[in-house]
């Protein structure tokens, strides 16, 4: 009975939370709010209340209305708790700005926790509902379930943060080929990173353009400007950048030669990284042969041998 009772509690809650994350039920924004987003100063207000407001944790609205407050104050919490104890990463808000726009530290470490709630309720649930093919769940377990539900964004956020780094990476060397030919069609090295920054699109193209506008404003030169960009991609490869830029302009070196020479050595280190890695994939491959097909090829080749040795005994 309690089975049952839980089952059909779990299929109707299924079906709720489907019904309401379907679009016709959202509600949707009033004639006004619609006529101010068709100006471009009403489109810049409501994407800097939206980047103040945090991205949506559930597609539901109905749950993003019930359960976001209680996580984002959970999540502050433990966030308070874990920084004073030295325990949180000193550099959150900026990998959460780069890896995941819109997503404060107080929503990350609420998602953190709920994701660790979540599995560490799912074991015990799953021992009431009989559901134990390897015997009940121990206790061991649930707090298996809570650690990696706890890292479980911690590992989505690093994921993020390496896709980025490789995009960088991809356009570099696209980026300084462009920047050489800007340079050396008589354009000065300010003019070639504008009129590069224009061409580029992607995660490097978008911070050129930082970069581009910050000098324009008189915030930062081109040379700081490229550093705090190498600096915020974690990138090595930008580093270069900044530092080539810098000695072309302290030593009237042609920017062009400069950029072609760093855009070979970006090209040779892909290479030997591109090496590394099938090296690696070599070595992970061990591991899947020698458990899975090397054992079913003995059985393939003994099998025969061990019949015929059975009938020649026999």
């Amino acid at each position: 009975m309690a089975v049952g009772l839980a089952l059909g509690g779990m299929l109707g809650f299924g079906l709720w939370l489907a019904i309401t994350s379907l679009p016709w039920t959202r509600p949707r924004p009033d004639l006004a709010t619609r006529l101010r987003l068709m100006t471009a100063r009403g489109r810049l207000e409501f994407e800097a209340a939206q980047g103040r407001a945090g991205a949506p944790l559930f597609k539901s609205t109905a749950l993003e209305n019930l359960l976001r407050p209680l996580i984002e104050d959970a999540g502050g919490f433990l966030a308070k708790v874990m920084t004073r104890a030295g325990i949180g990463a000193a550099d959150l808000d900026r990998r959460l700005a780069l890896g995941w726009p819109g997503m404060t530290p107080a929503h990350f470490y609420g998602q953190k926790l709920a994701s660790g709630l979540v599995l560490l309720v799912l074991f015990p649930s799953m021992n009431v509902m009989g559901v134990n093919p390897f015997g009940a769940w121990q206790i061991w377990m649930w707090l298996a379930g809570f650690g990696i539900g706890f890292a479980l964004p911690d590992w989505m956020l690093e994921s993020r943060l390496e896709r980025r780094r490789t995009a960088v990476l991809m356009e570099l060397p696209t980026m300084l080929d462009v920047l050489a030919i800007a340079a050396s069609a008589g354009m000065s090295p300010e003019q070639a990173l504008l009129e590069t920054s224009r061409q580029m699109r992607g995660v490097l193209g978008d911070g050129l353009r930082e970069v581009a506008r910050e000098a324009g404003l008189g915030a930062a030169t081109h040379a700081e400007g490229l550093r705090a960009l190498a600096e915020r991609e974690q990138v090595p490869e930008l580093l270069s950048l900044a530092d080539a830029w810098q000695s072309a302009l302290e030593q009237g070196l042609p920017l062009g030669q400069a950029m072609l020479t760093l855009a070979e050595t970006v090209r040779e280190r892909k290479r030997a990284r591109l090496l590394e890695e099938g090296g690696k994939s070599t070595v992970r491959m061990l591991f899947p042969v020698a458990l899975l097909i090397f054992p079913v090829f003995l059985v393939v080749l003994l099998y025969p041998a061990g019949v015929e040795l059975l009938g020649l005994g026999g």
